[in-house]
């Protein structure tokens, strides 16, 4: 008699080759419409701030500027020269004399 021999088998599960559906297209465009949304709105935010990081360095050197402006205006307005010319023009007052000066022990 023939030996008849029984193999096994294996079944893979056949690749579908099938056109995928509708909703995954639609699906998968969104998910890209939403991911380059979001790259040109982060891209956006960028140039804003790098403005706004502009006007405010300008805004810092006009007032260091000023500031400096106002020093030398401080400096100037406090000479002990200036104020004892102002003192005597302006507010018409005079050195002490000797009889006015009082020691105090």
């Amino acid at each position: 008699m023939a030996e008849t021999s029984l193999r096994q088998t294996h079944r893979f599960p056949s690749i579908s080759l099938e056109r995928p559906s509708l909703l995954s297209w639609f699906a998968f465009l969104s998910l890209m419409f939403v991911v380059a949304l979001f790259f040109v709105w982060s891209r956006l935010q960028v140039i804003h701030f790098d403005y706004r990081i502009c006007d405010l360095e300008g805004q810092l050197r006009q007032l260091q500027h000023r500031t400096q402006e106002l020093q030398v205006e401080e400096a100037t307005l406090s000479s002990s020269g200036r104020l004892e010319r102002v003192a005597r023009t302006r507010l018409g007052l005079q050195l002490p004399t000797p009889e006015q000066i009082v020691p105090i022990r």
